[in-house]
């Protein structure tokens, strides 16, 4: 997102390779690469609908008045862009990266009057990151991942190797034989970031490869996470940022 005095633009990029075929009519768009054919959401309505959103919040937060404007900007050169239907209304949104500058002096040009004043662009950029917490669907999404696409087990802080084996109170790497007995915190972080902002015992020992819930139950006690009871076990949350 770019933010000025003037207006606010959201960028919606991607980096999708082979030939791009948008279709308005039913919001969609195929890709063809490699002779395969895929189906994904239409980024200009994915961008409509973040503009529209956008609108709303800066009205409920106090930033009314700013024009907001979006693009869909297709980062990779060689990535071959078509339409068959209203080319003209898909070209006014979608271009590649190269053409993004002369885009955003032409949206300069659109609104030559400034909205507000540098103070409350930086008043409003700090309320933004405030706001800002992405759900863990949020970001799955965003990468076209599913949940069960995520590698699970700890990492090796060291060389990033999956999975560390875990063995008298701590973490080994079978690759580069560095141990730790904290490196399941960074995999729970990961978890709560991707998958969801709570996790049971149960949910840990799958994520983690730990066979045993009472190592389990040590190990998250551990970690000072709050926690509810529900009838049959604890469910650990992730603390507040």
């Amino acid at each position: 997102m770019l933010i000025t005095t003037n207006f606010a633009l959201i960028l919606e990029v991607k980096n999708w390779t082979g030939t791009l075929i948008f279709d308005p009519h039913f919001q969609q768009l195929l890709r063809i690469h490699n002779d395969k054919e895929e189906g994904f959401h239409d980024p200009i309505s994915q961008a409509r609908h973040q503009t529209n959103q956008f609108r709303t919040w800066l009205n409920f937060n106090g930033f009314p008045g700013i024009p907001v404007e979006f693009l869909v900007v297709i980062s990779h050169p060689s990535t071959i862009i078509k339409t068959d239907k209203d080319p003209l209304s898909i070209s006014n949104k979608v271009l590649h990266s190269h053409h993004l500058l002369y885009r955003i002096n032409e949206i300069e040009n659109k609104y030559p009057q400034e909205k507000t004043d540098p103070k409350e662009i930086r008043k409003l950029c700090r309320t933004l990151l405030k706001k800002h917490n992405p759900s863990p669907s949020e970001i799955l999404e965003h990468f076209n991942v599913s949940a069960e696409e995520v590698l699970t087990g700890v990492s090796c802080p060291k060389c990033t190797s999956l999975p560390m084996i875990f063995h008298w109170g701590k973490w080994h790497c079978p690759m580069c034989m560095f141990s730790s007995p904290l490196a399941h915190e960074a995999a729970i972080q990961d978890y709560f970031r991707l998958i969801k902002p709570s996790i049971t015992n149960w949910e840990f020992r799958s994520f983690t490869h730990i066979p045993s819930p009472y190592t389990a139950s040590r190990l998250l006690s551990r970690m000072n996470l709050s926690f509810k009871r529900n009838k049959r076990h604890r469910i650990y949350e992730k603390s507040p940022e």
